[in-house]
């Protein structure tokens, strides 16, 4: 297995008219993905540390291509 690293993206969004807070939520991850989608700037903070024991599959689960 190799070393990797652990990376930890913030974005922080104001989100206006949502009733609850996961719709808030819902909200401002579907305002990134259009961000991300239409080559929007988002303003993010990172932090990065290195992992062992770190096999092909992301934390997250979702198998990489």
């Amino acid at each position: 297995m190799k070393d990797g690293w652990l990376v930890t993206l913030t974005v922080e969004m104001r989100v206006r008219g949502a009733d609850s807070r996961r719709e808030a939520v819902w909200s401002a991850a579907e305002h990134l993905e259009n961000a991300i989608r239409n080559s929007v700037d988002v303003t993010y903070s990172a932090d990065a540390k290195r992992i062992s024991q770190f096999d092909e599959e992301p934390i997250f689960g979702t198998q990489w291509d």
